[in-house]
């Protein structure tokens, strides 16, 4: 893979071909993007994403702040069922809102720095009421 790398005179020339054209604020290095994190190595050239503030606003939104990291997200060898007629849960309009509620939060992780979680979020989707 090739990476693209622009010396500081190619990025300032582009920064102006970009002012002459529209109105733009140089905020300087990137650090933050659609609530994910950016870290730069300049080292190595590397760029990394991260959502740690999303993931844990996301957390104390759903009331588990305190809950413990693993490193699969769904067991592989649990079989979930549908809730019966019968459960505590159908027809529960709060337990409907709070269950798609966290899948969604679950997903934008998911999609973009956290593939791992696509399987379980997938799976638990299936489950939508």
């Amino acid at each position: 893979m090739t990476l693209c790398t622009r010396t500081d005179t190619e990025l300032s020339q582009l920064k102006g071909e970009l002012a002459s054209k529209f109105k733009v604020t140089d905020l300087g290095e990137l650090t933050q993007i659609l609530g994910m994190e950016v870290q730069h190595d300049s080292s190595d050239g590397s760029i990394q994403l991260s959502q740690v503030n999303y993931i844990t606003c996301m957390l104390e939104s759903v009331g588990m702040s305190n809950c413990n990291p693993i490193a699969t997200p769904i067991d592989p060898n649990v079989k979930l069922m549908p809730l019966t007629d019968g459960g505590p849960c159908i027809g529960n309009a709060k337990f409907q809102h709070d269950y798609l509620s966290g899948l969604g939060k679950l997903m934008y992780p998911a999609v973009t720095t956290h593939p791992d979680l696509t399987h379980a979020v997938q799976h638990l989707s299936q489950f939508s009421i």
